[in-house]
């Protein structure tokens, strides 16, 4: 589970790989609703994810309050690999 957050909030989200691969690249962020409104969550992912050693950083915005979100992150690791990481995130106004 990722830690809640409120709507107006813009927070980075980490997914950590070290435990999994010994090079990152590739990675590509998704978010979609599990509970909730169902909407567009395009608008949630400004920018590029960011390679940090093996650990991938995102910047997360918005969100409606109520709704969880699965955040994954899939990243290709050097020997062929492929990984993904997941947790949920509920939004929830402060």
């Amino acid at each position: 589970m990722i830690s809640a957050k409120d709507p107006a909030e813009i927070v980075t989200v980490t997914f950590d790989f070290s435990h999994l691969a010994t090079a990152v690249s590739a990675p590509v962020i998704t978010c979609d609703v599990v509970r909730g409104e169902t909407h567009d969550t395009t608008a949630m992912l400004p920018g590029s994810p960011e390679i940090i050693g093996r650990r991938v950083l995102q910047r997360l915005a918005g969100g409606i309050s109520g709704n969880s979100y699965r955040l994954a992150c899939q990243i290709d690791d050097a020997d062929g690999e492929r990984w993904v990481v997941a947790g949920i995130m509920p939004v929830r106004r402060a």
